[in-house]
């Protein structure tokens, strides 16, 4: 979404793999849910007695706790990133979701300065949106240097800023 106002630029979308896969960890959350259901009112401790509820309680605790795993997992998995500039303001929010449910702050910043690609140590390219007071966020990683240019492009058409690629860092040079 795009006016004078306000502007929105968004993550590009997980591909199918990486979707189905968070899909089978948000299951698996499902199964253990009802499997510490069924632990608790149909498995057929005694909880009166001593040994039963101890067992029960080394059952359920694991089963909570691979359930705390298993969310984590398919939660960073499905999680997206948006940020939303509000140019009358000078404000702009980090938004994370994961379908209907997102979170977020507002910032207050001067002015936008550029897009920048980086290789960092890891043979990772960054993304990231810089401000005139040398702060910046990161947008994106990537494993390629042209999909990271290709996000680089659309973050540079969206907010109208020059990209700065810095991959090689003995050869940097402006895009636009």
């Amino acid at each position: 979404m795009e006016s004078s106002q306000k502007l929105i630029v968004n993550q590009t979308d997980r591909s199918l793999v990486i979707k189905c896969i968070a899909a089978l960890f948000f299951t698996a959350f499902l199964f253990l849910i009802f499997r510490s259901y069924h632990i608790t009112f149909a498995s057929g401790y005694d909880l009166s007695s001593k040994q039963d509820f101890v067992m029960w309680g080394k059952e359920l605790k694991n089963i909570l706790l691979a359930g705390v795993f298993v969310f984590a997992i398919g939660s960073y998995l499905a999680k997206r990133k948006r940020i939303i500039f509000i140019n009358s303001s000078k404000k702009y929010k980090v938004q994370y979701f994961i379908g209907p449910f997102h979170w977020g702050r507002w910032t207050h910043y001067e002015q936008l300065k550029m897009i920048g690609i980086f290789k960092n140590s890891k043979e990772i390219y960054e993304v990231n949106i810089w401000f005139s007071n040398s702060r910046h966020i990161k947008f994106d990683n990537f494993q390629l240097h042209n999909k990271a240019l290709v996000e680089a492009q659309y973050l540079a058409e969206t907010l109208k800023l020059a990209i700065w690629d810095a991959s090689d860092p003995k050869n940097p040079d402006f895009i636009k």
